[in-house]
Parts: structure tokens; sequence; C-alpha cells
């Protein structure tokens, strides 16, 4: 059942077009202000890093700490072990009154809006924003700073016409004033405000809370009886803490060196003379109550997953992940996105939200950490909660079934049957792909009948390799770890690279019997098989009669640099983890090799090409690798134009795309929508996995761009003109 719940969140994201507009528009609006004021602040993310892991690290002393400090102020706190205790908290003060509420994420955590109205309460929401979901009536909040931008100008005249019974033009300035002048008398009228907070510091007992509209000023400001509602994360350790985390919200959520209102609360409305008590109130409210929640945030610390709970919901993440962008809220539970579906597990303890707020859908293309101010791993934690899913509940039939074959290295001959009967099933395009006769999408979601596949050479690369000729006087060796996809659908891209290092003198070592690389298992969670498939390539690459091992794919690379050696570790083998360090240190991309090893100076291509480069998730944010296939390209004659995004994920994820083919094309669309705008010959890339996906996405949009792995454009260069100088 959680599976066809996620299948229908995911189709109803696909097939909503207006939100996708919204979201594009908020964030292509959002994007370029945060990337310039963040660059302008490189001390905040280290700072804001050492705030929060210094808070989390010592909650325990902190928490009685803020609520000792709190108490000597005049609040009343109540500590709220769940979501249910903290709403019946709440209830219980504001019982059938009139409510205006400010944006507060851990407020919608608890549905207190919901809860309040269903208790005869009148809710205000304030931030516009969310006034104008509310107004909508869809229990919707599309974004975390913009939580009504799936809503047109039209739309939201109309719903605020509704509500102030006049026929208001879809001028956006005109709106706004009318939704202030509907709010106004609602903050005059009502008798508890309720708002969230950005920080709050133990050393003084001050909430903190910043804004760009001034609502929050007004809740927190006119209501006799104030509530605050925050996850216990919230407390850093002092005042001087608390306004860097003010600081760090604006400047990642919105591009601003600091919010336009910053509210500092340290206690009721009073005067210090006591002959001025009568006018106690008149500065802000008479009573203030404080709800900390925990609902599972000391169990997300006790799992090592507390970096969860560092988030500033910013939105930064949501602003860079491909699936949220496509798919929007539908990514996610409570809370949006990676970050939301990690914290589900916490939140609710219960699986089956955890698969249907999105656990498969991570594509771990790295770009929420890369843009989080604090470099939540959410990637890591993704997979760490698949594989404890794998180990209690399997991947099903069709998953352990393909990831035992791998861990077996049965594929090979697996492939050479493949290879006898694919004319049955696949109808040959050009260039070596292909397309499905039958529409099996049913049985593979990832194989409809008009994706573009490549079709399985009819000899892998390891065997065209056999007959291959040593040169006889090699300047070094350099072993290739083929990989799966140029092993036996690209093995072009294997002689391509052969014929490129032969040029420079370089003797290509290559290895039969190469196993998968086991991306695949672990990406789904299975580390068991992954295992396996990493000690029988530790073994066979274990020679030492090569200085590098080299990669036409990051992805693979990343794995076996990054990943073997946790799954080494679980073997208790010190021979095989020796072999394995001894092996980590030989691993090189193949850009990187060519450019920083061996400094080659190709040939100019005898025809010019323009070129558009993407950068391959693994590749630029795995490895660290950007300006080197640029240079290459560059060297070689080609006319470089850089697309709007080169380093935004294609899609295709490995796996993902076969499961989630879906969100997958949705992501590649975006990609050849800014290919094409470059009007470029060809898109050049450093995976053969996103030269596949590329390739289906330019034949869905019937585009004569090509798509090509850069190492086929420097070996064609080398044919060309000859040996290098």
């Amino acid at each position: 059942m959680s599976n066809q719940t996620l299948q229908q969140k995911i189709d109803a994201g696909l097939e909503d077009r207006p939100s996708w507009v919204g979201r594009h528009t908020t964030i292509n609006h959002l994007r370029p202000a945060i990337v310039k004021t963040v660059a302008a602040h490189p001390e905040l993310s280290p700072a804001l890093r050492a705030v929060k892991d210094d808070a989390i690290d010592n909650l325990g002393t902190l928490l009685p700490q803020t609520i000792a400090a709190m108490q000597k102020n005049g609040f009343h706190v109540y500590m709220a072990e769940t979501a249910q205790q903290a709403a019946d908290y709440i209830a219980n003060i504001v019982s059938d009154h009139l409510v205006v509420k400010s944006k507060t994420n851990t407020g919608k955590e608890i549905g207190i809006t919901k809860r309040l109205q269903q208790q005869g309460a009148t809710v205000y929401e304030t931030d516009l924003g969310d006034r104008l979901a509310q107004l909508e009536g869809k229990g919707k909040a599309a974004h975390t700073l913009a939580p009504a931008c799936h809503l047109t100008r039209v739309e939201c005249a109309a719903l605020l016409s509704k509500d102030l019974g006049e026929d208001l033009p879809t001028d956006p300035e005109i709106l706004v004033g009318a939704a202030r002048r509907s709010l106004r008398d609602a903050f005059l009228r009502a008798e508890v405000g309720i708002s969230g907070a950005n920080a709050i510091a133990a050393d003084t007992g001050t909430v903190f809370l910043t804004e760009n509209e001034g609502n929050i000023r007004c809740v927190t400001s006119i209501p006799k009886v104030h509530i605050v509602i925050a996850g216990i994360e919230k407390i850093v350790r002092n005042f001087t803490d608390g306004l860097t985390v003010v600081r760090s919200a604006s400047t990642y959520g919105c591009g601003q060196d600091i919010g336009t209102y910053v509210s500092v609360i340290d206690g009721v409305s009073h005067f210090s003379n006591p002959a001025m008590d009568f006018l106690n109130g008149a500065q802000g409210p008479e009573e203030v109550h404080v709800v900390f929640l925990q609902q599972g945030r000391q169990e997300a610390i006790d799992a090592g997953c507390q970096s969860v709970l560092y988030c500033l919901n910013c939105g930064g993440c949501l602003n860079t992940c491909p699936v949220y962008n496509s798919i929007g809220e539908n990514f996610g539970y409570k809370y949006l996105g990676g970050r939301g579906t990690v914290f589900t597990m916490f939140h609710t303890g219960d699986s089956a939200k955890v698969d249907e707020a999105g656990l498969s859908l991570c594509i771990g293309c790295g770009r929420c950490e890369e843009s989080c101010p604090l470099q939540m791993p959410t990637p890591q934690m993704i997979l760490n909660m698949r594989e404890n899913k794998a180990k209690t509940e399997g991947n099903g039939l069709v998953k352990n079934s393909v990831f035992h074959v791998l861990g077996a290295n049965a594929l090979s001959p697996l492939m050479k049957i493949g290879r006898q009967f694919q004319g049955l099933a696949f109808k040959e395009q050009p260039q070596h792909d292909a397309t499905m006769r039958f529409d099996v999408s049913k049985l593979v979601a990832g194989a409809p009948k008009d994706r573009l596949l490549p079709t399985l050479a009819k000899k892998s690369f390891a065997e065209q390799m056999a007959n291959k000729s040593p040169l006889k006087y090699p300047k070094g060796k350099a072993a290739l770890f083929a990989g799966c996809m140029v092993n036996y659908a690209y093995p072009q891209l294997g002689l391509d690279c052969y014929d490129v290092l032969m040029a420079n003198q370089i003797q290509m070592v290559t290895f039969d019997g190469e196993a998968c690389c086991g991306l695949p298992a672990i990406m789904s969670g299975d580390t068991k098989e992954a295992a396996k498939m990493a000690s029988q390539n530790v073994k066979l690459f274990s020679s030492d009669d090569y200085e590098y091992l080299i990669f036409l794919c990051p992805s693979c690379a990343t794995t076996v640099k990054e990943k073997w050696e946790a799954l080494i570790v679980s073997s208790n083998d010190a021979q095989l983890m020796a072999q394995y360090q001894k092996l980590q240190g030989k691993v090189i991309d193949l850009n990187d090799y060519l450019v920083n090893v061996l400094h080659i100076q190709p040939p100019t291509l005898k025809e010019p090409v323009s070129v558009t480069w993407h950068d391959p998730c693994h590749l630029v944010r795995g490895l660290n690798i950007s300006s080197e296939p640029r240079q290459l390209l560059t060297q070689i004659g080609a006319e470089l134009t850089e697309m709007k995004e080169p380093n935004s994920c294609c899609g295709f994820g490995g796996s993902f795309s076969l499961f989630h083919y879906d969100v997958s094309r949705s992501v590649n669309d975006e990609k050849i929508s800014q290919i094409a705008d470059t009007n470029a010959q060809y898109v050049a890339t450093g995976c053969p996995g996103c030269v596949m996906h590329l390739k289906d996405g330019l034949h869905h949009n019937n585009s004569q761009q090509q798509a090509t792995h850069i190492v086929s454009l420097l070996a064609k260069a080398y044919r060309q003109g000859g040996n290098a100088k």
C-alpha cells in the first residue's frame, strides 16, 4: 500500500503543471540572490556548524538551563514528549478564542491549526503565503519559504476577493494591501498569538524570530497571550549563537545579510519601575507560553542522525533537489524533501510512512548537501535507512534477484544470452540504441515502450580487448575499471580510452571477470551483496602491474574510493583490507589522470564542433572534478558554451531511473531544455549513464543535438590529428 500511495503522490506532482511553474519561478527568483550573498559571507557556514554541533552535543545540559532561564524571565514552559501532548497543551490555553498564527514549521508538524479549528477556535495564518494556502483550503504548503508558490495571481486574487467580499484585480501590490487590511482587524481582536522560533538562547532564555513581512512582530506583540512552539533542537548555547542562526536563516533562505525584522523575546511585557506596573502588557503579551517538542528528536540523536536536527528550514536543499523540483511537496511528509523523509522515521517510527514520504526518491545527486549551510549528509542518512529497511524487510523479488546475480558475478553469461534474444524485445534505432517492441512498463517501470536504451554489444569490452597487443616501451601503465555500462553496452568508450592512452604511450591494463562496482545494491541498501562485489573486485585488481586505476564512470569511481571501505570492513579480512587500501590510492577519473598526471597536449579536431558540458553528479561533487574536462575540450578545439546549470542532475541516478523513470524523465526534460538553449552540436559528459539518459531525453524532444562521452571526442581528435605533441 505504501508503494501505491507514493506512486499516487508522484503522479499528482508530475501532473500539476501550475505548481511546477510556481516552484521554478520562486526558485529562479531566490537562488541568484542566495548564491551572491552566501559567497559574500564564507565565514557564516562554519560558524553556524560550530553553533549547531555544540548545541546538539550538549542538549542534555542546555535544555534544563534554557527552561530555568525562561521561567526566571516569566515564561510558562511546557515540555511535550509527543505532538499530541503539545497540541493538547496549546488547545487548553486557546479554547475557542481568536488566534493569529505566524509561520511555524513545528506548528505544522503537530497540526495545531487544524486541531484548534476543530474545537471552535478561529485561526488566522498571518504569513501571506500560509494565509493564501489556508484560504485555498487544501492543506498544501508548496515550499518552506513560499507556501503558496503553486498559486497563480488570478487564483490569489480570487481567494482574497472571496475572503474580503470585494472584487480585487491581479496586481500584486493591491493584493498584498488587501491581505494586510484583512489581517489588521484580526491582529487587533486576537486573544492569542502563536509563533515558532528560529533559535532560543540557553543563557538568557531568549527567543529569536526573523521575517520579512512584519506579521510575526504583530503576532508576538499585540495579543495578550503569546505561545511559542519549538523543537528542542532550536536551543543554542548563548545570545550570540542565536544571532548567528538568525543571520544564517536570512542569508541561506532569502539571500539577505539579515532579515527585515528580527524579534528578540526574553519575557512578558513589564516595567522595571513598580510604579508603572499598571501599564504591563502595553509593550507586548502579559502571558507567554513556550512549548518544547521532543517527538523523535532524541531518537534521531541516539541513532547518529543528529544532523537532521541542524536544519534551519531555509529551503536551500529544496531549491536544488531535482526530485522536489519535479514533484514538489509530494516529496516528504510534514517536512519536505529528503530531510523531511529522514525526519519522518523519527517523527512517526512508521516504516510505511517513510516509504510514502519518499525513501526511494532520493536520487543521490548530493546537491542538497552542497547547498546546505550545515552540509547535512541527507543522502547518506537515506542510504543508512535503506540499509536498515533492506535488512528487516528485504528489497522485493526483482531487486533481490538482480543483486544476487551481481553478487555472484554472473552478469557476463547472462549478457551473452541476452545478446542472442534482445531482438525479440528491442526495436533497434540508430547508433546502437533501441526502444521496446512491447509496453512492459507495468512489469518494469523503467522500460516504457518509448524509452531509448542501448543495445547489448555483440562482444563485451573485455572480449574485444583480449587480442590487443601491448606497447613495447610504455611510459606508464594504467588499469581501466570498465564498469557494467562500458563492458556490455558501450564498449566503444573503453576502446576510445585505449586509443587515447596508447597515443600518450600509456599501456592500458584490463582484467577479465570484473564484477559490478556494487552501487545499485548500495543505493537500495543491500550492502551484503555489494560487499561480495567489492571483495571480488579488490582481489581481481590487486596486481602491482599498474600505477593508476582509471575510470570512465565517476559513479563507479566514487563507489570504489568512498563506499568500498565500509563494505570491506564488514568482512573482517585484514589481508583484503590491505589490498583495498593499496587499490584505493590508485583510483582516479580519466579527466583527472589526463590533465593532472599525464599533462597531455591533444591535437585539435579537424572539424571544429560546438559543445556544452554536463557535469555528472558523482564527478563534480563526488570527485571534485570540474575544470579538467573543460580544459580538455578547449584543447581539442571545441567551442564550449556553458548551459544554465551544468552541474544539475540529468535524472539518471542508475537504478533510480529504472524504478522511478517518470520522475527521472521529468528531471531529464529540464536538463534537455538547458542543453537546447546553448544550440551546441554536442552535449559532452564524463559518465556513460548520463550519456544513455541524455540520449533518451534528446530522442524524446526530437533534438538534433547529440550526447557523447568526452573520451570519444578525445579519441576522435587523436585519430584525426595523430599522436600527442
